[in-house]
């Protein structure tokens, strides 16, 4: 994986994209909310697929999760700061059946504790072509959720996180620090 440090002062943030123009009000929608219900999950689903070339469709029958239950472990998330690997899948089983759309739900929810994860974050961290059976490994987002922390620990971090955030032009959490500078230089791949 490429030195994210050294790649950052090199990275251009456009402020009029609307990548980075929509992240603070999808945002907004979640911190603002001390419960999630079936209809928020139904809510950000869409709001976090509006981001993506893909349509949406939610699958929250059996013997997948009910969107309650999704509800119950995205407000879990946001309490109590942890899912398990399998809660994790859960949330995606029922969202596309995708891990990159449970993953843009959870950091909406959890910003700094869930990070982004697709198929341009998998290129960068595994420097592979991104397959879906590997960007849909939960093992593997959980290890980049880890890599992602120690990241968080090193001592230019600090002066890393506010250089992004003067960029963006507003505050971000760690993790979207880390991940945004990993999106804009995400290599292109071949087989």
């Amino acid at each position: 994986m490429r030195n994210i440090f050294d790649l950052e002062p090199h990275t251009q943030v456009l402020q009029d994209d609307s990548y980075i123009i929509s992240y603070p009000h999808i945002l907004s929608y979640f911190s603002g909310l001390k419960e999630i219900r079936d209809a928020d999950v139904v809510r950000g689903a869409h709001m976090v697929y509006g981001w993506m070339p893909t349509v949406l469709d939610l699958y929250p029958e059996s013997p997948n999760k009910t969107l309650i239950e999704i509800a119950e472990l995205l407000t879990q998330a946001k309490n109590k700061n942890t899912l398990s690997k399998t809660q994790i899948q859960d949330i995606a089983s029922v969202v596309n059946n995708s891990l990159v759309g449970a993953s843009k739900l959870l950091h909406f929810v959890v910003p700094h504790k869930y990070a982004i994860w697709d198929s341009k974050i998998y290129a960068f961290v595994h420097e592979k072509k991104a397959y879906n059976y590997r960007v849909n490994d939960v093992d593997l987002y959980v290890k980049y959720l880890e890599a992602l922390e120690e990241l968080e620990g090193k001592e230019q971090f600090g002066a890393f996180h506010r250089s992004v955030n003067g960029k963006i032009g507003y505050d971000v959490s760690c993790k979207r620090a880390i991940e945004l500078i990993m999106f804009l230089n995400s290599p292109e791949l071949g087989g």
